[in-house]
């Protein structure tokens, strides 16, 4: 059984398991669009290229000026597509991957049966190569695959002379069932590979504590936020009060379980990409083009919410309009910080907080 059931993910999930290849689908879908975009443009060139050199050549190739010049649109317009609209509708990537696929095999056919007392080359070559420029499931491949080989068998007996036509069916039943072993195998080693290269991806960006993004990643990323806004730009500083006295008090796994909620309840209001922790009990978060009274809205309830739970964290908030100018995002974060800071010193000052300020 569990021989079966390897097979099975092997053939629907190329190895990995439902859950995970799920996880990967947004992977796979940007994987494909560069790839598309990097395809289709090679292939248009490859099209309006051969164009050119059937119209001056003439004869032989001449017959072929019209599929050239039909494929080199088709994939013209997949190149806008994955330029213009993809981004806006991500999901769509695949059915552009498989009109690729397609132009490529029905090109193949079409120039197969051009040159009918010959037998198939490039249909052929299409067949092996074509199912590996992209990441998809082997299962919807291998269809595309047997769909094809049935198509071009019925097309090419009934247009070719027998004997032609018997030597091209051999070939393309014999390297179909190449193809299909091995885009499963292949189609495996690349899901397996992107896979692994999104957990070290994960690994290095994600404080493995919390959830929420690392100090490294902070740092990388601090450069990019002042090209991510168009009006302004708030940062958002908050410490953890009282976290060495939770800690001494009820031990570590206390202390760790306050940094998780607050790490959960700062990403629910600043999203995944913007929350970092960036220390012990540090966390920094930005908002891109938002309303500073919607932030303090936000810092309130998480305030109230961990005070629910006996907890509390000191907020600062800096923020940074366009018309200011150009800026330094160090100062900012540290502007922020130094807001922190005044209101933690505040907590403390706090008869019932009366202790040393962290």
């Amino acid at each position: 059984m569990n021989t079966i059931r390897k097979l099975k993910n092997l053939f629907l999930y190329a190895g990995v398991e439902k859950e995970e290849y799920d996880q990967l689908l947004p992977h796979i879908r940007e994987e494909n669009q560069t790839l598309l975009r990097v395809f289709s443009l090679i292939a248009a060139v490859m099209f309006f290229l051969l164009l050119i050199m059937s119209i001056i050549s003439g004869g032989f190739a001449a017959r072929n000026s019209t599929t050239y010049l039909v494929s080199g649109l088709v994939m013209l317009g997949i190149l806008f597509c994955t330029r213009f609209f993809i981004p806006k509708h991500s999901r769509l990537v695949m059915v552009l991957v498989y009109v690729f696929e397609i132009v490529l095999y029905v090109f193949g056919i079409h120039i197969s049966m051009l040159h009918a007392d010959s037998p198939s080359v490039s249909a052929v070559a299409f067949l092996l190569v074509s199912p590996l420029l992209f990441y998809d499931r082997p299962v919807r491949l291998s269809a595309l695959l047997s769909a094809v080989v049935a198509v071009f068998c019925v097309i090419v007996t009934r247009v070719k002379q027998p004997e032609v036509a018997a030597t091209d069916v051999w070939n393309m039943i014999t390297f179909g069932i190449v193809a299909i072993v091995t885009t499963i195998f292949i189609m495996s080693i690349k899901i397996r590979s992107l896979a692994q290269s999104r957990q070290i991806e994960y690994l290095s960006q994600t404080d493995l504590l919390t959830g929420v993004k690392n100090r490294n990643y902070y740092e990388s990323r601090l450069k990019e936020y002042p090209e991510m806004y168009t009006s302004n730009l708030i940062c958002i500083y908050g410490d953890v009060n009282g976290l060495h006295e939770l800690n001494y008090r009820e031990g570590h796994p206390a202390g760790d379980r306050m940094l998780r909620e607050v790490a959960k309840a700062m990403q629910q209001c600043f999203g995944m990409e913007h929350t970092y922790r960036i220390g012990g009990d540090e966390f920094v978060a930005f908002r891109v083009d938002g309303q500073p009274e919607d932030v303090a809205s936000e810092i309130d309830r998480i305030r109230q919410d961990l005070a629910e739970k006996g907890w509390h964290v000191s907020f600062g908030t800096a923020v940074h309009e366009k018309a200011e100018g150009p800026f330094i995002m160090y100062d900012l974060v540290k502007e922020a910080e130094e807001k922190m800071f005044a209101e933690k010193q505040k907590y403390y000052l706090r008869s019932e907080n009366d202790r040393r300020i962290r």
